[in-house]
């Protein structure tokens, strides 16, 4: 026999349904996911855009999907000058960038597109993953990028439609360079006409002799089949110039703290592995290039190429800020 009268019973359960939804209508409503759009001008299979996903996917485990990233891959949102007035605008959210056409907007990235300036790829990522990263992170920041990461985007060498064996040979030519002061003023001092033009359309530059080289590394080369219309790739090996993954600031600033430690641990997991893939596909590319037809032209001894640029130096590197930024490069070990 219940020890409740139906009228008590009734008058229970409904005080228990009504402290139900009391407590229902006080609880914190489940946070919604936020989507970001990523910028990649590489394809999807390029070391930089694996690296890329794979920091996606980290962060994506690690906010239980609360952070859902999406990147578009070969410059589905644009050239990476437009990308970058978009991250700054807060339209893009997270991207990899390389520094050069950063340097008109944060002056001391142009340090580390110097010519000749890491002695090799140990010494360039001891100096990005160092103090010398930081500071030079603090000025992106300041225009609204956060750097999260360092990526590896390998040694920068020249290639073109005629034979290039020293700095002479390359007077007078037509080489496609970044939208940046720098790199112009780099080719200038080998004598070139620097011509700045989108990546993007490279290729057909090349093809209808608007252009006639250009500089990037073994992967770039291969993958964009530039090779196909610039057959001679000349080893100067002249930049090793790392990149950035970022996101925008305005993003950043509504994140909070265990979501930014996510967000960072992410990166750098995704260097770490973006470096190793850059290292395989480095060799492979060059094979597929040289089994393609180009010819490389191996330079021995880089000591001419070197004597050219001293008045770039003497340009870039002249300011209190810029020189003590050198000093601090060179006397990493």
């Amino acid at each position: 026999m219940s020890l409740l009268s139906k009228p008590r019973r009734r008058g229970l359960l409904g005080a228990v349904a009504a402290a139900a939804l009391s407590l229902m209508a006080f609880a914190p409503a489940p946070v919604a996911a936020q989507e970001w759009r990523g910028w990649n001008i590489h394809a999807a299979d390029y070391p930089n855009g694996r690296g890329m996903d794979r920091f996606a996917e980290l962060v994506g485990q690690r906010t239980n999907n609360r952070i859902r990233m999406r990147t578009f891959h070969s410059a589905q949102l644009g050239q990476q000058d437009e990308a970058i007035q978009q991250m700054r605008l807060g339209t893009i959210d997270f991207a990899n960038f390389n520094l050069s056409p950063l340097n008109n907007l944060a002056p001391s990235t142009a340090i580390l597109t110097l010519p000749f300036l890491f002695r090799d790829v140990g010494h360039s990522h001891r100096v990005v993953d160092g103090a010398i990263g930081e500071d030079i992170a603090r000025d992106l920041e300041a225009i609204g990028i956060i750097t999260l990461a360092w990526y590896d985007a390998g040694a920068r060498s020249l290639y073109t439609t005629r034979p290039v064996r020293a700095p002479a040979d390359v007077r007078g030519m037509k080489i496609r360079v970044q939208t940046s002061d720098l790199w112009i003023d780099i080719m200038r001092a080998m004598g070139a006409n620097p011509t700045p033009l989108p990546f993007g359309e490279v290729f057909t530059s090349l093809q209808s002799g608007v252009i006639d080289g250009a500089e990037n590394n073994w992967p770039s080369y291969e993958s964009t089949r530039h090779f196909e219309v610039a057959k001679f790739y000349t080893t100067t090996e002249h930049s090793n110039v790392p990149e950035i993954l970022a996101i925008s600031r305005q993003r950043w600033q509504r994140l909070n703290e265990a979501e930014r430690a996510i967000l960072r641990d992410a990166a750098r997991e995704s260097a770490v592995f973006q470096r190793q893939l850059w290292a395989e596909r480095e060799k492979s590319s060059r094979d597929r290039v040289v089994a393609g037809g180009a010819t490389v032209i191996e330079v021995a001894d880089r000591g001419p190429w070197q004597a050219v640029m001293e008045p770039v130096y003497a340009k870039y590197a002249s300011t209190p800020r810029m020189a003590d930024l050198l000093k601090r490069i060179r006397e990493t070990r």
